[in-house]
């Protein structure tokens, strides 16, 4: 996708949807970034960018460890993500550094040089169009030795939240078409040469791509149909069952069932393997 088709995607069913399930998708998606925030050094004061903010909660977790003094934006493309983030922030009465979210680009956006110490992401920066331009494009916001750190997915094939629901799915229904490598979406930067190229060429230095694993925790609570129902509104089978032929609608729903079964406790609901790359730099 094009920058202007990734915008309409993150403004369309997608966003719909993820607002829907927000609090499913971020009780699996928060530890792993609070692995990534864990590597930034942050005090009284620091001014931070979130990129690809979606509705908000890296963006307060961020703020709260920064402290009163501080202030964090949340940039994102997403109007109906960014509505739920100012929601969030409004009813967060804690104390931490001022909140503020931006709807735009952060590869195109004209950002205040040298106005921050620190750009963070947890999965938000893996859809530009142009990832060189995008990380040249932040560069310029960071003052002298501020600190980049973000996380984004390793191949799919090592991330069985990935491909078992797909594996069974595929039983019955077509495979989609390939994405074109590097392209923009999910596992744009699986290459962790390709991540520090991209770092290199805009100028960032010390750069490190460290491998990091974190169990996915989906569903906590539901029953593995319902955890199912939800894979088919906001997961990685999502668009190939919504578009396969109604007779094989319950066949492909009950073919997942039976596949991530063995990964599912009432308990704590579906558990998979994630594994992650877990990128620093310094401008």
């Amino acid at each position: 996708m094009h920058n202007e088709e990734q915008i309409a995607f993150w403004n369309g069913d997608m966003a719909a949807n993820w607002v829907e399930h927000d609090a499913l998708m971020e009780a699996m998606l928060a530890p792993v970034g609070e692995k990534i925030l864990d590597t930034l050094t942050l005090t009284a004061g620091t001014r931070a960018l979130d990129v690809g903010c979606g509705t908000g909660h890296p963006t307060l977790s961020l703020a709260h460890r920064i402290g009163p003094g501080g202030s964090v934006t949340g940039i994102d493309v997403s109007a109906p993500m960014l509505a739920l983030a100012e929601q969030l922030a409004a009813a967060d009465s804690s104390e931490r550094a001022a909140v503020v979210f931006l709807q735009a680009d952060a590869q195109t956006h004209s950002f205040e040089p040298a106005s921050l110490d620190v750009v963070f992401s947890r999965f938000g920066v893996m859809f530009f169009e142009d990832p060189v331009a995008a990380f040249r494009n932040i560069r310029t916001a960071l003052a002298e030795n501020g600190q980049l750190a973000f996380c984004c997915w390793q191949p799919r094939a090592v991330n069985p939240f990935m491909t078992v629901p797909a594996m069974a799915a595929l039983e019955l229904l077509p495979a989609p078409s390939e994405m074109p490598p590097r392209a923009p979406g999910p596992f744009a930067f699986e290459e962790a040469a390709y991540v520090e190229a991209i770092l290199a060429e805009a100028d960032f230095n010390n750069i490190a791509v460290t491998p990091i694993s974190h169990p996915l925790v989906f569903g906590a609570g539901l029953s593995v149909e319902e955890i199912v129902e939800r894979l088919v509104n906001i997961g990685p089978i999502a668009q190939m069952v919504r578009e396969a032929p109604e007779a094989l609608q319950q066949p492909v729903r009950e073919k997942v069932i039976a596949a991530v079964s063995p990964y599912y406790e009432q308990s704590t609901g579906m558990t998979l393997d994630g594994q992650f790359w877990q990128v620093t730099a310094r401008s």
